[in-house]
């Protein structure tokens, strides 16, 4: 049985991700920043599944709580990296918020480094892993918007990231590649007014934006073996939304 860890996977997409894995069959691992009701939820509704609890913009606590999972499991065959945060929303650059823009780094690049640091020895020990960090469609140069300014340089951030170690470990054995989701039905849905909601609809080929179940199969997809020569991509899961062109 394979150990797959998801971070930030209390609710939302990782949730989902989690929520998958256990159906194909992963030991899973669920993981939040803090011991919440919705992250013990999600551990009782997955049978077997481990909890595990720290911020991963602290590096030294990531490390620590990595450490003694895999005293507990011998292993993480697969790591998703989808804890992310998103603090500044902007109507005009003067906005940016500095401190805002510091955490979003701290959590979504640094963090996405620091699991993985910890994650990686053993699965270079083993000579296999698959690694999949949760980007976004802000990401890509040509949808990068002025409202989510800070946020989308963190995960442009990151698909860069990925592709730098995808070349330095793809011959001993582990595979990185990221994927990008446009719009999600997660929380942030709920602070939507009706004409944000219909744009944003209208601005998919499909007319919708995603569930979280339609996420996650592709990143299951990705860290299995049927996945195995794919290493080093970025893979949008935006309903057409890049190519319509709003």
């Amino acid at each position: 049985m394979k150990t797959i860890l998801i971070t930030g996977s209390s609710r939302g997409i990782g949730k989902a991700i989690a929520i998958l894995a256990h159906k194909q069959g992963y030991k899973v691992v669920v993981h939040g920043k803090s011991d919440s009701e919705e992250l013990n939820k999600t551990q009782q509704e997955l049978d077997g599944s481990l909890k595990v609890v720290f911020d991963v913009a602290d590096k030294k606590a990531t490390h620590e709580a990595i450490t003694n999972l895999l005293n507990d499991v011998g292993t993480i065959d697969v790591l998703v990296n989808n804890a992310g945060v998103a603090r500044n929303f902007l109507k005009d650059i003067s906005d940016v918020d500095d401190d805002k823009a510091i955490d979003e780094y701290r959590t979504n690049v640094l963090g996405t480094l620091h699991v993985t640091q910890a994650v990686l020895p053993k699965m270079l020990e083993q000579q296999r892993g698959s690694v999949i960090n949760i980007a976004s469609i802000k990401g890509q140069y040509n949808l990068a918007t002025t409202s989510t300014l800070t946020f989308a340089t963190t995960k442009a951030g990151i698909i860069s990231l990925t592709k730098a170690l995808a070349k330095t470990y793809g011959d001993k054995g582990v595979r990185f590649n990221t994927v990008s989701p446009g719009y999600v039905e997660t929380d942030q849905v709920n602070d939507w007014n009706e004409e944000t909601f219909t744009r944003i609809n209208d601005g998919t080929i499909l007319g919708c934006i995603a569930k979280t179940e339609e996420i996650a199969p592709l990143v299951l997809f990705l860290a299995s073996d049927e996945a195995s020569y794919i290493t080093g991509s970025d893979f949008l899961a935006d309903g057409g939304y890049a190519i319509k062109g709003k």
